[in-house]
């Protein structure tokens, strides 16, 4: 699997969830903020730390959250 394919599982999947959670009522600021909270509950410690570490990181959150930099091929084979 690309990272390509890797991001649009996880943004279907963090959609899904969303339009659900709206679906049902709940205002999307909430929804956002109780994804947040699942996940940060789900996710072992060591993982979120180092997930808060990467996304300090301008460059690399920069490249996961602009979905022209994989057509583009700005990076490389991961």
């Amino acid at each position: 699997m690309s990272l390509e394919q890797g991001f649009t599982i996880i943004d279907s999947a963090l959609d899904l969830a969303m339009s659900h959670l709206e679906q049902h009522g709940l205002p999307k600021d909430d929804a956002q903020i109780a994804l947040l909270i699942r996940l940060r509950n789900i996710v072992p410690q060591e993982v979120a730390k180092m997930a808060d570490l990467l996304s300090d990181d301008d460059e690399l959150s920069a490249a996961i959250n602009q979905k022209h930099v994989f057509e583009q091929g700005e990076l490389g084979n991961y």
